[in-house]
């Protein structure tokens, strides 16, 4: 299993745009092969920077979802918005662990 912690940050001005933009790419996203878990959330104390926690079956799935079209057309829209910081980093998991 593959997880994944992304970050994308706008200027407060366009934040009500990346909402938009990142609630189209989660809906999306979901519906990928591979896909088990897509949430985008808000750092609630600095509007316009969000957090992205992905969950894939594997690192190919995961593969092929940035190499779609609408991935590439998010990712130029984001830098439209003035994204000042877009990351995506992997972890290879193995098994879980409920903790509460």
């Amino acid at each position: 299993m593959i997880i994944s912690h992304g970050t994308l940050s706008t200027p407060p001005e366009h934040a009500d745009a990346a909402r938009a933009l990142l609630r189209g790419v989660a809906q999306a996203s979901r519906q990928d092969t591979g896909c088990v878990l897509y949430i985008v959330s808000e750092d609630l104390e600095r509007p316009g920077h969000f957090v992205i926690t992905e969950r894939w079956a594997s690192l190919a799935d995961m593969h092929a979802h940035l190499a779609l079209p609408g991935v590439g057309e998010a990712v130029a829209a984001a830098h439209g918005l003035g994204a000042t910081d877009l990351t995506i980093t992997a972890y290879e998991g193995g098994q879980a662990t409920t903790i509460m």
